[in-house]
């Protein structure tokens, strides 16, 4: 008896261990199974080429975040293209902004405004409030930059962004950054949280997100990169697009 118990604790701790070397080389992503119930919507970017909107609207997709500029220079190459499709659509279209750690937000705002102007000045786009992107990318998480540098820029560029369009931008984050950077400083910003392992209750389970971004490799006909892919989202329980529309 003893012998079968020992047997299958073990069986029960090497499963364990399986299924933490698959999460964290994202070929188990327990997230997909507790996605919640609630309106869901992509992000996109220029890898993922043309959007059909009248394809994601028959896959049940609501509304699209679609990548229109980053730093203070670069404009992403399909977003033009993405508010001539979007024009009379039934999903909603909202512009994000990748945030550079390396550039001033004013100047960082000022490209972003002139790029995201396409979508809120159609009246045939059901257009969301903006969003900025702010993640680690080359090496800021192993050179984290200055905290008071970060929170100066990019409060400079939700301010102009505001006064762009009358909306402060949503954040979309990790909860790495959050903690480093966001915290108690910018309350006054909806959260959009990257948790694309976990579910969102694990990782934030203060629960005070507005989107849930959960997944990266998803499947949806109408937007998809060179692998098939797009980012999947989902609005926080309770919540419609028209509570994020400008």
């Amino acid at each position: 008896m003893l012998k079968r118990i020992v047997i299958a604790l073990v069986a029960v701790a090497l499963l364990l261990v399986a299924v933490v070397l698959g999460v964290k080389a994202e070929v188990i992503r327990p997230n997909m199974i507790f996605t919640p119930e609630g309106v869901k919507g992509v992000d996109t970017s220029e890898y993922q080429g043309a959007i059909d909107f009248e394809a994601l609207s028959s896959a049940g997709i609501e509304f699209v975040y679609a990548k229109a500029s980053e730093g203070t220079t670069h404009v992403d190459a399909q977003f033009s293209a993405t508010c001539e499709r979007a024009s009379g659509s039934h999903a909603a279209l909202g512009a994000y902004h990748f945030f550079s750690f390396d550039s001033p937000g004013e100047s960082q705002a000022a490209n972003f405004i002139a790029s995201a102007k396409a979508s809120w000045d159609d009246p045939a786009i059901r257009s969301l409030k903006p969003a900025v992107d702010v993640e680690w990318y080359g090496d800021k998480k192993q050179n984290p930059p200055q905290a008071e540098d970060v929170r100066r820029e990019l409060r400079a560029f939700v301010e102009s962004v505001e006064a762009a369009c009358g909306h402060k931008p949503l954040i979309y984050t990790g909860n790495d950054v959050y903690d480093l950077y966001l915290k108690g400083y910018f309350d006054d910003c909806d959260l959009w949280i990257s948790c694309r392992k976990w579910p969102a209750w694990a990782e934030w389970p203060q629960g005070d997100w507005t989107i849930w971004q959960y997944s990266d490799v998803g499947e949806v006909k109408g937007a998809a990169n060179a692998e098939g892919h797009v980012d999947l989202d989902v609005l926080a329980k309770g919540l419609s697009v028209d509570d994020l529309l400008i």
